[in-house]
C-alpha cells in the first residue's frame, strides 16, 4: 500500500474512533488532519533516526534489505506527495544479471522514480557527494550502497568507478549512472561524459539504456495538477569489444531520439 494512502486510512480510523469516544463529530475533519500530520511527521522522524545511526564514511560491501525497503518507502512518499504518476515500459528487456543503468537526468526525482520501478532488483546510484552531507539522506543512501562522486576530483571519479565495478563483479547489485554529470536545466539532453562506460567495459556487464520524461515538469504543476512521468527501457547493449567514446555516442543518440519522439 502507498505510504500516503496508508497514513490517510490510519488517520481516518483514529479520528473516527476518537470522535466516538468523546461523542463529538464536529471535530472529525480537524482530528483527521491532525492525525495525518502527526503520522507523517513520525514517519520522517523514523527515517531520520535510521539515517542518523549509520556511521559516517563507512563502506558497506552490500546493501541492507531493510534500508532499501525504507528508502523506497520514502521515495514513494515523495513521488506520491508530488503527484507524480509513474508509467513505464520495456522492463521485460532487463537482463537477469547486474547491469549498468544509463539515463538522462532532469530532476532530483529521477533516481527515486527509477529506484521505485526497479525495486525488485537491487540498484545503487552514483550520486554527487553533496547528498551525503544531508542528515536525513546521508545514512539511508550510505546503507543502500549509493556511491559518492565529486564534481572536480579525478581521484573521486576513479574511486566511484572502482566501487561500482566491485558491486557488479560480485553480483551484489546493479549501478545507475547519469552520463550528463548534472541535471539538464532546459530539458535538452546534454553532452555525455564517456568515463562512466568504463564500468561496463571492465566488468562486461550489459548496459541498460533508458530515458526518463516528465520529472522536470512536476514542480510546475504541483499541487494543483498531477504529472505523468515516464521511465522507459530503450535497449540493452553488450559492451564487449567496444570503447567508451563509441558507446557514449551511440547511447546518447538512442536516448536523444527516444526523448524527441516521445516527449509531449
Amino acid at each position: 500500500m502507498h505510504p500516503i494512502l496508508f497514513i490517510l486510512i490510519l488517520s481516518l480510523i483514529c479520528s473516527v474512533a476518537l470522535s466516538f469516544m468523546i461523542g463529538n463529530f464536529w471535530m472529525l475533519l480537524a482530528m483527521f488532519s491532525g492525525f495525518a500530520f502527526i503520522f507523517a511527521v513520525l514517519l520522517w522522524l523514523f527515517f531520520a533516526f535510521l539515517s542518523a545511526i549509520v556511521p559516517k564514511g563507512k563502506y558497506y560491501g552490500k546493501p541492507s534489505a531493510f534500508y532499501l525497503w525504507n528508502l523506497n518507502l520514502a521515495y514513494a512518499f515523495v513521488c506520491g506527495g508530488a503527484r507524480a504518476k509513474i508509467r513505464t515500459s520495456g522492463l521485460e528487456k532487463l537482463p537477469d544479471k547486474p547491469f549498468l543503468l544509463v539515463s538522462n537526468h532532469l530532476s532530483q526525482l529521477d533516481n527515486m522514480v527509477q529506484s521505485l520501478v526497479l525495486r525488485p532488483r537491487r540498484i545503487s546510484f552514483i550520486a554527487k557527494e553533496q547528498l551525503f552531507t544531508i542528515p536525513i539522506v546521508r545514512g539511508m543512501i550510505t546503507r543502500c550502497c549509493y556511491i559518492p562522486i565529486g564534481r572536480k576530483s579525478t581521484k573521486s571519479d576513479r574511486h566511484a568507478v572502482d566501487v561500482a565495478e566491485d558491486y557488479i563483479n560480485r553480483g551484489v547489485m546493479s549501478v545507475g549512472v547519469y552520463p550528463e554529470g548534472h541535471r539538464s536545466k532546459d530539458g535538452q539532453l546534454q553532452k555525455f561524459q564517456a568515463g562512466c562506460f568504463k564500468i561496463a567495459i571492465d566488468t562486461g556487464c550489459p548496459i541498460v539504456v533508458s530515458a526518463i520524461i516528465g520529472t522536470d515538469e512536476v514542480h510546475k504543476r504541483f499541487p494543483l495538477e498531477s504529472t505523468e512521468v515516464r521511465f522507459d527501457i530503450i535497449d540493452v547493449i553488450d559492451p564487449a569489444g567496444r570503447k567508451s567514446v563509441e558507446l557514449s555516442e551511440e547511447i546518447h543518440g538512442k536516448i536523444k531520439k527516444y526523448i524527441e519522439e516521445n516527449k509531449k
